[in-house]
């Protein structure tokens, strides 16, 4: 029988713990950390190579990263003044949600038909979404505030009848034209823009 030396021993234990199944594979914190680091060490060289380069890049970068800052501080400040404002079954509060698409629900239900006449199925729903928003944000069923995401809203909802179930069926629709670019029935389209149309009639009663 053949005797086995302890360095012998060691020699067999590293290579067998040597072997690709054993080897501790790296995170993905760590991957992202080494690639971060080598795309510095990159920049860095080629900022050595390229000063004048360099310096202007740099101008660029602080200038954008200041202008990102105002536009989130006064993104924050507008919202945080909004939520501290009392919400009035009169006040045109609720109507944050139409801005850039029209001043009133009936301005934004005329271009939506529009849209839907013209086959602009994107911009049909978008707009019926976001009066839907605005209708629900005057019921008080939701708050609008732009950060929110659509599920935020069906969280938010405070109905758990025929008002969220259209709310749900017109995220379902909105999502699936703006976010997934998938088709989507014209008749049906028109039908949830009745459905919000006949809710903000009553809203205003």
């Amino acid at each position: 029988m053949t005797s086995t030396t302890p360095e012998q021993v060691r020699q067999i234990t590293q290579d067998v713990l040597s072997r690709r199944e054993f080897l501790q594979k790296p995170t993905w914190s760590q991957i992202i950390f080494e690639k971060i680091l080598g795309w510095l060490r990159a920049l860095s060289q080629w900022s050595e190579k390229n000063p004048d380069l360099a310096r202007v890049l740099v101008t660029v970068l602080v200038v954008l990263t200041a202008i990102l800052v105002i536009h989130i501080i006064y993104t924050i400040a507008r919202e945080f003044v909004s939520l501290r404002k009392p919400a009035h079954a009169g006040s045109s509060g609720p109507l944050r949600a139409l801005e850039g698409i029209a001043e009133n629900w009936h301005d934004a239900f005329k271009l939506a038909k529009t849209a839907l006449d013209s086959g602009d199925l994107y911009r049909a729903l978008w707009i019926t979404h976001r009066v839907l928003l605005s209708v629900l944000d005057r019921m008080g069923e939701i708050k609008f505030l732009r950060w929110k995401t659509n599920t935020d809203y069906l969280r938010e909802c405070r109905d758990t009848g025929s008002v969220r179930t259209m709310l749900a069926e017109v995220t379902a629709a909105y999502e699936r034209v703006i976010y997934a670019h998938t088709d989507f029935d014209r008749g049906q389209a028109m039908k949830l823009l009745a459905q919000v149309e006949a809710l903000s009639g009553e809203t205003n009663r």
